[in-house]
């Protein structure tokens, strides 16, 4: 069995009206697959999310509050926050499938071929 990559994410939203707006939010992201906590911020417009970067990626994420009709902050700090998120994601995942290689040849295993 394949151990879950826990992940955390701090997500800037803007036009959460009421707490009806905050239940949807939790209930919606809840049904997702790999979902795993979600908690809102309504006064300070934060949706918080830990998940398993296995099964659903930040980016899903975002894209499902977005669809929901709640508005991700426009902020360019918040802008950067989100795509260095997604950035760092998606090396992650690159590194679970890479296959590991040496940058150059190890002149021990070298001379080892050499004497023999």
């Amino acid at each position: 069995m394949v151990e879950p990559l826990i992940k955390k994410g701090k997500i800037a939203v803007v036009g959460i009206k009421d707490q009806l707006n905050v239940n949807k939010i939790k209930n919606e992201l809840r049904e997702k697959i790999g979902r795993i906590e979600v908690d809102v911020d309504e006064a300070k417009g934060y949706v918080e999310v830990k998940y398993d970067l296995r099964k659903i990626n930040f980016e899903k994420i975002e894209k499902s509050i977005d669809k929901m009709g709640i508005d991700l902050s426009k902020k360019i700090t918040e802008k950067l926050k989100r795509g260095m998120a997604k950035f760092t994601e998606q090396n992650e995942l690159d590194n679970l499938t890479a296959t590991p290689s040496s940058c150059c040849e190890d002149p021990r295993e070298k001379s080892h071929r050499a004497n023999h």
